[in-house]
């Protein structure tokens, strides 16, 4: 995510300036909803993530020189056996879909990373029976 100087109010905005994080947020959430997305971020980022002791979004979102267009790289978790360029595809659909009502803004490009896969662990023998 890019940090730096507070971002300038959007031409024709009246004033309303939309920071990048919030825009890294939004497309965080619409990716969580997305049925075989474990979780966001590479392993590596969500260990750190969790160091700090905070939540992180696993998004970043770059402006360009036009200031009402949005480029955003996402970093994804997928569960093992979920057909990976579906799953890709529904997130670049949902996030486009989120940015775009909720900020006005264009989003150009979406690219999504799939960072690590999670295999879901079968119940043992034993614990079928408990139930």
């Amino acid at each position: 995510m890019a940090k730096g100087p507070k971002p300038e109010a959007e031409a024709g905005s009246s004033g309303v300036t939309i920071a990048d994080s919030v825009i890294a947020k939004i497309a965080h959430k619409a990716c969580q909803e997305i049925a075989g997305v474990h979780a966001l971020g590479g392993a590596t980022s969500r260990a750190l993530s969790s160091l700090r002791g905070g939540e992180e979004s696993h998004a970043r979102c770059e402006r360009r020189p036009a200031r009402r267009r949005v480029d955003i790289d996402i970093t994804l978790v997928i569960t093992y056996g979920i057909n990976i360029p579906q799953v890709a595809e529904a997130c670049r659909a949902a996030v486009k879909e989120q940015v775009e009502g909720s900020t006005g803004l264009t989003v150009r490009t979406i690219n999504v990373v799939i960072g690590d896969v999670y295999f879901p662990e079968e119940p043992a023998a034993g614990d079928a029976a408990k139930d």
